[in-house]
Formats: C-alpha cells, sequence, structure tokens
C-alpha cells in the first residue's frame, strides 16, 4: 500500500502550489517483501501531477503511458482546461483498464492536480479516481480546493492515512500550524515512526507552481540524495530541480546543506527516533 498525502501551498498573494507527496515502499503481501524505491508519483509539462494508492501494477504502467503522450501534446488541445483534461483522462484509464483479459484486479486510488491559468490569480483542481475490485466500479471524486487563509491538507489515502492524520493534527497545532512545511513535516514523521509497515523508504514530491508545468521535487536526507525514492549521486543537473529535506526546508543537492536564501525550519516538537535510512532497513 502506501502514504499519500495532497495538499495547496498559500502565500499572501492566495494559492500558490500544489503538491502530492508519497512514501516510496512496494510490498508484495507484507512489509518484509519489499521494494523501498518504486515510483508513486508523476509529473508532466502541462500543469498535471499525479500520485497513486493501492494496486502498482496497473496505475504505474498507465499513468507512464498516458504521460509520455501528454509530454509529446498527444493527448488534448494545448488549451484544454484542467476539467477538459482530467475527464480525457479518465476515459483513457478506463480504455486502457477494458484492455486487460483475465487478469487480477485490486482496488487503487489516483490523485490528479491540475492548474488553470498563471501567475497570482491562477486556480487549481484535485481529483481522486478509485477503482473499486470488489464491485468492478469506477468513481470519481473532484476535492474542493478552498481559498485558506493557510496551506491546507486535501488528500489522506493509503494504508498510512490513519498515522498522517495524526500527526498533521500534532502538527496544527504548533505555532508553525496551517503553513506547508508543517504538512509535510507531518507526513515525514508518519514514515519515521513506522507505525505503518506497508509504507516505508523516502517522501516523493511532485508539486505545480503558479507557472510551468508540473515539476518532481528531491529529497535529502542522512546525507544523501533520492528522487523518486532511488539514491541519485552528485550531477551539475541537480541544480534544476528544487530539494528539501523532512522540515521542508530548500536544500542544495551539492553541499546537502541548507541553501543561503532559504528559510531556516526549526522543529517545534521533539524529533521522532532513527532516520529514513533506519526505516529503509526494519
Amino acid at each position: 500500500m502506501t502514504s499519500l498525502l495532497s495538499w495547496i501551498s498559500v502565500d499572501a498573494r492566495g494559492p500558490s502550489a500544489l503538491y502530492i507527496v508519497t512514501d516510496s515502499r512496494i510490498t508484495w503481501g507484507s512489509h518484509a517483501r519489499r521494494w523501498d524505491s518504486g515510483r508513486k508519483v508523476f509529473a508532466y509539462r502541462s500543469a498535471d501531477v499525479f500520485g497513486y494508492c493501492g494496486d502498482v501494477l496497473f496505475p504505474s504502467l498507465v499513468l507512464a503511458q498516458l504521460g509520455d503522450l501528454i509530454d509529446r501534446n498527444l493527448l488534448w488541445d494545448r488549451d484544454a482546461d484542467a476539467a477538459t483534461r482530467h475527464e480525457t483522462l479518465v476515459g483513457y484509464l478506463k480504455t486502457s483498464f477494458g484492455r486487460r483479459h483475465s487478469a487480477p484486479d485490486h482496488d487503487f486510488a489516483i490523485i490528479h492536480g491540475a492548474r488553470d491559468g498563471e501567475g497570482v490569480g491562477c486556480e487549481y483542481s484535485v481529483w481522486c479516481t478509485r477503482f473499486d475490485a470488489k464491485r468492478a466500479a469506477w468513481s470519481d471524486m473532484k476535492i474542493h480546493c478552498a481559498s485558506p487563509d493557510g496551506s491546507q491538507v486535501l488528500a489522506t489515502l493509503g494504508s498510512g492515512q490513519r498515522p498522517m492524520r495524526q500527526e498533521i493534527r500534532l502538527w496544527a497545532e504548533s505555532p508553525q500550524g496551517g503553513t506547508a512545511r508543517s504538512i509535510f513535516s507531518a507526513f515525514c514523521d508518519a514514515l519515521y515512526k513506522m507505525q505503518d509497515k506497508l509504507s516505508g523508504g523516502v517522501p516523493q514530491i511532485v508539486t505545480i507552481g503558479r507557472k510551468g508545468g508540473g515539476k518532481v521535487a528531491g529529497f535529502i536526507a542522512d546525507g544523501a540524495r533520492y528522487l523518486y525514492g532511488l539514491p541519485i549521486e552528485p550531477s551539475l543537473s541537480l541544480e534544476d530541480i528544487e530539494w528539501y529535506d523532512a522540515l521542508f526546508t530548500r536544500m542544495s543537492p551539492t553541499t546537502l546543506e541548507r541553501l543561503s536564501n532559504a528559510q531556516r525550519h526549526v522543529r517545534v516538537k521533539e524529533a521522532a527516533p532513527g532516520g529514513f535510512l533506519r526505516s529503509l532497513n526494519k
């Protein structure tokens, strides 16, 4: 299964970014049979981002397949709005799923985040598309994105949703409550504590800002760099994306330290024991 969290960040001018973050663990029956570098998030040039939980095979393959078509401008017109893009995607999901034959069915959920327009005043939309294997039924729900005073959690899904919600409540009661860093830190704490054995590895992050397409962000922990849950060796190109630590501090992929112009974030409650490398070995 998975821990999946989506939220919208807000600054003084309004909604500023949409995020989807997951863990990196894929399991086969139990946490003892696992892969801790399985990709679960996707970002594309059309200002669309995705994450999934539940079944791994179909969502991971179809999102990679459709993502290639999106980036080649083969799935919709360049000026298609978010609702049209989502409707098109759901149609392709069902078409692709229908081409399976004598394949096992498993529950899954796909979160789709999208943006209309650019700059201040742009609008974000989020949908959750589910397949219920027992009923062989699809459902599709648009998640309300309000214009809150602070950053807002939009979805918590997967086997790790209960620990995530507990940590989100703890951070919401702190002086940093209502911020993006409190939401992300809560997600990281839930992984640290390993209350859900089917979630593990390091966070994977995709985001849509006010301009441009969807983007992947890197994660730094225990003196190592990770993208999509995979350890990454040094490269000049790593500077092209943003990197964060467990407190959502912007980090340098070269020095593995806080960027000189980045705000310093501090923990306001006791740190959870261990670290991400510990969770990889449990």
